[in-house]
C-alpha cells in the first residue's frame, strides 16, 4: 500500500506503550498487527470472559480494541480519525523523531 501520510507501519512500532483515550476509555497501545492495525487494551476496570477453544468461558481478560490505522488507499482510516487518535499519534511521532 502506498503511504499517503506522515508515517509508515514501521513508525507505528514506537507507539507501543502509549496511553490514549479511545471512545471515552483510557487505553494503552499494546500491539501492532501486521496489517497496520493497533491493538488497544483498556486500562480501566472491566473485563471480558475469554472462551476456550470449545467456547466455554473460564478466564477474565482485559477489554481490547483493534483499530485500523490505514484504509485501502493508504490514508488514515476514518475510525482512527473519528476516535481522535490521529492527532495524538501524529504528535507522539513528531516528539520522538
Amino acid at each position: 500500500m502506498p503511504a499517503k501520510n506522515d508515517f509508515s507501519c514501521d513508525d507505528l512500532l514506537r507507539l507501543i506503550g502509549l496511553q490514549v483515550s479511545y471512545h471515552g476509555h483510557h487505553c494503552e497501545i499494546i500491539e501492532l498487527i501486521d496489517d497496520c492495525s493497533l491493538v488497544l487494551q483498556q486500562l480501566e476496570t472491566g473485563s471480558n470472559i475469554q472462551p476456550s477453544q470449545y467456547g466455554e468461558g473460564h478466564r477474565a481478560v482485559p477489554v481490547t480494541y483493534t483499530v485500523p490505522v490505514f484504509d485501502a488507499e493508504g490514508e488514515l482510516h476514518p475510525e482512527l480519525i473519528a476516535a481522535g487518535l490521529a492527532e495524538a499519534l501524529r504528535q507522539h511521532l513528531a516528539d520522538t523523531r
